[in-house]
């Protein structure tokens, strides 16, 4: 189903290593949490949930133990489908738990599914080989009161190109088991450890964590990233538009670990929508947004127009002293809130800032919070901007 060719990671079998290895209670727990904290409920007590991707079947046993009152999980790869038959089988093989084989990006069956409460796909519409095709089956399962919770890999969260990563995942997905083994060794190396040996201890102790913090395992998870392949980056840029423009609601997102989760409704709020606070955006939503990433990107901006980076705290500074090395001093800095620190610069709110009605200047955002700061942006006309975070996430590193 893939239009990027046969070429395809084993996740299937990553899942299935994952399950016979590492599965265990505490895991079980954290993804039932990790699910209900994002959602904002207690339970999912009479809802139907639709598991897109199913993969080893965790978030389906998780949707399943939080009460839902059916589960539907699917998943392409044979071997993922088997790894999530294994966990419905644990819990006795519950009537209200069912588990195919389909995809995404089959059309016909997508539509047979009907509607559901919850619509869940985490971090798997972009290995389809066609990602805007996945998000909008996707969307057909939704009635008007539905949720949709997605996570898509977003290329703003990157400190290297999208071209750098999908190069190496095409590379490991090719590669023999003992050519997969040194790539491995290569990302912990590299990116793990920063060529630093003295940082071993801390890499075992995050291992250890890994679990607590996601419920995974970081070995397991380090594979799939590798391997990933077919694959396909997206930005909030796009993703919004899109989603929004068929007529759903944004009700949160939040940005980090590579992935961007989206929690949208459908085109009528919930009755419970307000524990969400939703967020309103001006349509039509028309972003322009250039990514700064690397040293030559910085020589987009206009050296005669002033420059205002939003976030001062340490990536800020980051970006100032790239800027400053390209002869570009900015006219200050813009917080949420106007709190902060920035050392011989001037730092005002974004209310301030539109107050000032300084309609050349250019917005370069640093800060991590970037999709609440683009929101925030495009709530007060603002559309056309620069994203820097990726830049100060490399230096970071």
């Amino acid at each position: 189903m893939s239009e990027q060719g046969e070429l395809r990671f084993e996740f299937g079998k990553n899942w299935q290593s994952y399950l016979k290895d590492k599965l265990s209670q505490e895991r079980m727990d954290k993804a039932r949490h990790d699910l209900l904290a994002f959602l904002g409920k207690d339970d999912l007590k009479g809802m139907r949930v639709l598991d897109i991707g199913s993969g080893s079947g965790i978030h389906s046993l998780a949707a399943y133990d939080a009460g839902a009152a059916e589960v539907f999980s699917f998943d392409y790869d044979p071997n993922s489908v088997a790894a999530t038959k294994s966990l419905r089988e644990f819990r006795g093989t519950p009537d209200n738990w069912t588990v195919c084989q389909g995809s995404v990006l089959d059309t016909e069956f997508m539509g047979s599914l009907g509607t559901f409460d919850l619509v869940y796909s985490w971090g798997v519409l972009h290995h389809t080989g066609s990602v805007w095709q996945a998000l909008e089956n996707a969307m057909r399962c939704l009635r008007a009161d539905s949720l949709f919770y997605i996570a898509l890999y977003d290329s703003d969260w990157s400190a290297e190109t999208p071209e750098f990563w999908l190069d190496i995942k095409q590379r490991y997905t090719a590669a023999g088991s003992f050519r997969r083994l040194g790539y491995e060794l290569w990302y912990i190396l590299r990116f793990m450890l920063g060529y630093n040996p003295m940082r071993f201890g801390r890499l075992l102790k995050r291992a250890h964590e890994y679990q607590k913090h996601r419920g995974m395992s970081l070995y397991h998870d380090i594979r799939d990233w590798l391997g990933g392949w077919p694959m396909e980056y997206t930005r909030i840029y796009e993703v919004l538009p899109l989603v929004l423009g068929r007529g759903n609601n944004l009700l949160k997102t939040k940005v980090g670990e590579a992935n961007t989760e989206y929690l949208f409704a459908g085109k009528a709020l919930p009755p419970d929508a307000s524990r969400w606070k939703p967020v309103t955006l001006p349509e039509p939503l028309r972003w322009q947004v250039d990514t700064l990433r690397l040293n030559d990107d910085f020589s987009v901006l206009d050296s005669a127009k002033p420059i205002y980076l939003y976030g001062a705290g340490k990536a800020g500074d980051l970006v100032r002293q790239a800027l400053a090395r390209r002869g570009l001093n900015i006219a200050g800095f813009i917080t949420t809130d106007g709190g902060g620190s920035a050392e011989g610069a001037h730092l005002m709110s974004l209310e301030e800032f539109i107050r000032s009605d300084n309609r050349e200047a250019q917005i370069v955002i640093t800060s991590s919070y970037f999709d609440s700061i683009s929101i925030a942006l495009a709530n007060h006309g603002i559309c056309k901007f620069y994203n820097a975070f990726p830049y100060a996430l490399a230096q970071l590193q």
